[in-house]
Parts: structure tokens; C-alpha cells; sequence
């Protein structure tokens, strides 16, 4: 027979597995109700009143949307397999992640030329957007890396906790698509499925940032790094 010792760390294995699932299906319930894709910002920032309304509410949102992420951390910091302490250290100079972020050069420059045929940037405000991408890269990898991979990872093996937290990771922008379709009656199959991949690739590999320096800084910056470049130059 299985010791009382041997049971309740099973018991506990489950209990923190089902709470890491369910708290980042919360997170993806919470964004399909925030998401600016219900165009909250055009009747919150009407566009002849707030030239940047839109920016405004993404700023908003992504506020309201990651503040429970970072409280979770702290409650359930002993519970996690890096505490807080230690995974909002400085980044460090990962092999993984600088190759990420050279090849992620390497490809948007890429994409500039073939795209345009010489140098390109968008029109849209730097500032303001860079501010917008970079609360994009803090939310998104507090909650599916600093909370849900993190705490998956205490209870279970690394390549099970790689797999959910980047397949939840992909489910995040499903909302969007199926808003719209509610919304305009238009469902984009091909923009999901290719969205869908992107995304659960990057939530492994932002994932293995975070393993292999021990900082959510690391996958952060690369989240940050990675969407601002594209929209930057292609």
C-alpha cells in the first residue's frame, strides 16, 4: 500500500495542476471580455475626441487583465518552482535567448526588403505603440510563463507543463476571431490555424527562456522584442 505521504503529494499534485489549468482559462474568459475586439475603445474614446483612444484602452485592459497574475504570484509564491524573488531577477544572456533575438532580426529585415525593397517603418507612433507591446509582452508572459507554466512545473513534468501552458498560451487568440464572426458573420480559418501555431511554438520557446535563466525577464523582453519588430518593419 501507498504511504499517507506518498497520497497527499498526489492528491497536492492534482489539486495545483487543476488550479494552474483553471486559473489560465480564467485569464482567456477574462481577455474574450476585455479584448478591444468588441471595439470598447471607439465608444469609450470616441476617434474626434482622443486621437489615441485606442491606445488608451489597450493600455487599460492589459492592465486589468495581467493584475491577477501578479497577485497570484505573490499569494502562492512557496508554491511555485521559481519564487518571485527569482523570477523577476535581472535577465540574463541566455544562449537560447540571444539566438531568438538575432534570428528574430534577421527575419523582420528579411521580410522588410522582400515586402518593400528598401528600408520601411510604420507610420504609427512609435512610443505609444511601444508602450502598447511591451504591456503585451509583461501580461501575457506573467500569466502563461511567471504563473502558469511556473506553478505547472512544481507538480508535473517539464514537457507536460510545456505543452498546456503553450497550448493555452495559443488559446488566448482565439477570442478575437470568433468575436468577429459574431460580430461581422466572417470566421478567418486560415488566420487561426497559422496564429494558433505561431503562437503555441512561441509559448514553448518563451517557456524555455524562462527554464533555462530562471527570469520571466527573459521571455518577456523576447515577447516585447519580437512583436515590435515585426510591426516596426514589416
Amino acid at each position: 500500500m501507498e504511504s499517507k505521504e506518498i497520497l497527499h503529494q498526489r492528491e497536492y499534485g492534482k489539486k495545483q495542476t487543476l488550479s494552474a489549468l483553471l486559473s489560465m482559462v480564467g485569464f482567456i474568459v477574462l481577455w474574450a471580455i476585455v479584448t478591444d475586439a468588441w471595439n470598447y475603445s471607439a465608444c469609450l474614446f470616441p476617434a474626434d475626441r482622443y486621437r489615441f483612444g485606442k491606445y488608451l484602452y489597450a493600455y487599460f485592459s492589459r492592465i486589468l487583465w495581467m493584475l491577477p497574475a501578479f497577485l497570484l504570484t505573490y499569494r502562492f509564491d512557496r508554491s511555485l518552482t521559481w519564487g518571485r524573488k527569482q523570477l523577476f531577477s535581472m535577465p540574463k544572456a541566455e544562449p537560447v535567448f540571444l539566438a531568438f533575438l538575432a534570428l528574430t532580426t534577421a527575419y523582420a529585415l528579411a521580410a522588410m526588403a522582400v515586402n518593400y525593397g528598401s528600408w520601411h517603418m510604420t507610420r504609427e507612433p512609435l512610443l505609444l505603440r511601444t508602450i502598447k507591446l511591451l504591456l503585451v509582452g509583461i501580461g501575457e508572459e506573467a500569466v502563461f510563463r511567471g504563473w502558469g507554466y511556473n506553478l505547472l512545473r512544481k507538480v508535473r513534468s517539464d514537457k507536460a507543463a510545456l505543452i498546456s501552458s503553450a497550448f493555452l498560451f495559443a488559446a488566448l487568440h482565439w477570442p478575437a476571431y470568433f468575436i468577429k464572426l459574431l460580430l461581422y458573420g466572417q470566421f478567418d480559418w486560415m488566420g487561426i490555424l497559422t496564429q494558433s501555431i505561431s503562437a503555441f511554438t512561441y509559448g514553448i520557446l518563451f517557456s524555455v527562456m524562462l527554464r533555462r535563466s530562471g527570469t520571466v525577464w527573459n521571455p518577456i523582453l523576447a515577447h516585447f522584442y519580437y512583436d515590435w519588430m515585426l510591426e516596426a518593419f514589416t
